[in-house]
């Protein structure tokens, strides 16, 4: 049943101990993330339950086939719906492998924490799919759906009483990393100028921000979430930015887009950031992790595709192997395929690109611009098919494709053109392997 919030409820008449043999058997925890949350919750709950003698393992539903499922018999399902609905990228597989097929659950029991976000019309809305599929395939839910609503807390420590109950199992102290992981300081703004000033499209700000705390640490690939307020007391709303630097400089540095509204007036994270905020002003920032766009590592050769904004987690993947070069370590080639209006005003970021290209940090560089006749391709998935040949050897030698950007339009284009270029086994099987990622919105 749901509570006053809306929320699900375990059905508490369902805890009961589960017979020894049961016990016995490893607990197989199930996850979909595609911000890296989901992830970490189930990570950080396997071994809370292992480190207390209750034997548990954390798997992505990538790598999860119909024998594993059909094999178990009680799972915990953590799954994130993104975007408009969809299953997070790393459940791709899982949805075509196994939920179209036909399984007997009738032996499984499970639990399912459904995370999403309730700005989005679709909340929750693969967390439902999946628990709907088990129901149909026989399996038998322990206790109610869960549902979270960007990380709520109290929603989160529902959670863990039904863990505990469906266990038998009393969890560490504050075991599910609701809190910690997403860790709050106060930064400056230190700098802030347009990018593409001239532009046909919407002011891009590179925004500079100063930690005025100690020791913060994040990686290539994780999310900064600014606060928006007037003040530090009366927190109003929050964004989300993927981080364009890494903490060696110093710096968190972001990219935004200013948003226009219909009636004129600029959108509120863009507008205060690139207009409101004042320099050396204040605000409160999370670093947030996102493992599911973190570095494959500064040898592995990598396949970088965006467009606007989207270079921002690109060029931070890029910042590793500037960094690992000025070290003399070794680092793999890597290819930047980038999308935007105008080469006259957009070619973003010009500079630091063309000197990576120079020093080896970048060995390709090839830019699209939407609004230049002349261009060789309007759009960056055109590249793709372009330069089809060239890409299947970079992923025979083992490149890792990352993709960063605006989901509509950029992201859909660019799968379904890896899709013509590579199949859809390869890509399938890249995604399994880690090896296609993608952080888009």
């Amino acid at each position: 049943m749901r509570n006053k919030l809306g929320i699900w409820q375990p059905i508490r008449r369902v805890a009961r101990r589960l017979p020894a043999q049961a016990q016995a058997e490893a607990l197989l925890i199930g996850y979909a993330s595609q911000g890296g949350f989901g992830a970490l919750l189930a990570e950080d709950l396997a071994r809370n339950l292992a480190a207390g003698g209750y034997p548990a393992h954390a798997r992505s539903l990538h790598s999860l086939s119909t024998l594993d499922i059909g094999k178990a018999n009680r799972m915990l399902f953590i799954v994130s719906t993104t975007g408009e609905g969809d299953a997070p990228d790393n459940a791709a597989a899982f949805v075509s492998r196994v939920m179209s097929g036909t399984l007997n659950l009738q032996k499984l029991r499970y639990g399912i924490l459904a995370l999403g976000d309730s700005s989005y019309a679709n909340f929750c809305k693969f967390g439902r799919q999946l628990d709907a599929w088990l129901i149909s395939a026989g399996a038998i839910s322990v206790f109610n759906r869960i549902e979270v609503d960007s990380g709520h807390a109290a929603a989160l420590d529902m959670w863990r009483q039904a863990v505990e109950r469906f266990t038998d199992h009393t969890l560490a102290a504050d075991p599910l990393p609701s809190r910690q992981s997403a860790l709050t300081q106060r930064w400056m703004l230190v700098r802030r100028e347009i990018l593409n000033s001239g532009s046909p499209g919407a002011p891009i700000h590179h925004i500079v921000l100063q930690p005025m705390e100690p020791a913060v640490h994040w990686q290539a690939g994780d999310v900064g979430r600014i606060w928006i307020s007037n003040n530090f007391d009366e927190i109003a709303t929050s964004r989300d930015y993927t981080l364009a630097s890494l903490p060696q400089s110093g710096y968190a540095e972001l990219m935004v887009r200013e948003v226009l509204r219909p009636d004129g007036q600029r959108g509120l994270g863009s507008g205060w950031l690139g207009h409101g905020l004042v320099i050396g002003g204040e605000l409160r920032m999370e670093i947030r992790c996102n493992r599911e766009f973190h570095s494959p590592g500064a040898t592995v050769p990598l396949i970088l595709i965006g467009n606007g904004t989207g270079l921002a987690g690109l060029m931070a993947h890029l910042e590793v192997r500037a960094l690992a070069q000025r070290l003399g370590q070794p680092i793999g080639p890597a290819w930047l395929l980038f999308g935007e209006r105008t080469s006259q005003f957009d070619a973003l970021c010009s500079e630091r690109l063309e000197g990576w290209l120079a020093s080896g940090v970048l060995k390709r560089l090839d830019r699209a611009f939407s609004r230049d006749a002349e261009a060789s391709a309007h759009y960056v998935q055109d590249f793709i098919g372009l330069y089809c040949e060239l890409m299947q050897q970079w992923v025979s030698h083992g490149a890792a494709i990352y993709v960063c950007g605006q989901r509509e339009g950029m992201a859909s284009g660019v799968e379904a053109a890896l899709r013509q270029a590579l199949g859809e086994t390869l890509l399938e099987q890249l995604t399994i392997e880690g090896r296609y990622r993608r952080d888009v919105y």
